[in-house]
């Protein structure tokens, strides 16, 4: 004895079919009547702007945040350094070689400077002060060479007059 089974009219499947249709359906619905025309938007007198219209080249600004970074970067080392003085050239300009970019000034090399030409000075004065001295030596030699020949002429003539002398029997 077989019982027939009685088919369900409304099973879940055609259930949520139904149902995702006719949701579908309430949002077109939804989305036409929102957008048909009835729409307001209030703009401040301050901000509309109107003039006459022109064929031209389209040009628009819209301010973007980034960052630009150069096609070639060339870095500079400086074998001396100090506090900068006073800039020839400002950020990317174009500049040719042997042209100056900054100044600096380097108080620890003015400084080093200024000792080693007191050194030169010293050096030289040092230098001179021995001439000096190698040239007085000198000249006393001279006169002491002088006084040498001198005294030696003086006792020649006293030696041949007292030997004449000698020989006349005039002294002893």
């Amino acid at each position: 004895m077989d019982i027939p089974i009685e088919k369900k009219k409304y099973n879940i499947s055609k259930l949520l079919k139904i149902g995702g249709i006719v949701a579908v359906l309430a949002l077109i619905v939804f989305v036409l009547i929102s957008s048909g025309g009835n729409s307001k938007l209030n703009v401040e007198k301050e901000r509309i702007s109107i003039s006459t219209v022109t064929e031209g080249a389209f040009q628009e600004n819209i301010p973007v945040n980034g960052i630009v970074l150069p096609i070639s970067t060339i870095y500079l080392d400086a074998l001396e350094g100090g506090r900068v003085e006073e800039l020839f050239v400002e950020d990317g300009a174009i500049m040719k070689q042997g042209e100056p970019i900054l100044r600096l000034s380097n108080t620890d090399l003015e400084l080093s400077l200024v000792n080693q030409e007191t050194s030169v000075y010293n050096l030289l004065t040092q230098m001179q002060i021995s001439q000096t001295a190698a040239r007085q030596n000198t000249i006393n030699r001279l006169n002491q060479m002088t006084d040498v020949e001198n005294a030696y002429i003086e006792a020649e003539r006293v030696y041949n007059l007292n030997k004449k002398l000698y020989e006349k029997k005039a002294i002893g």
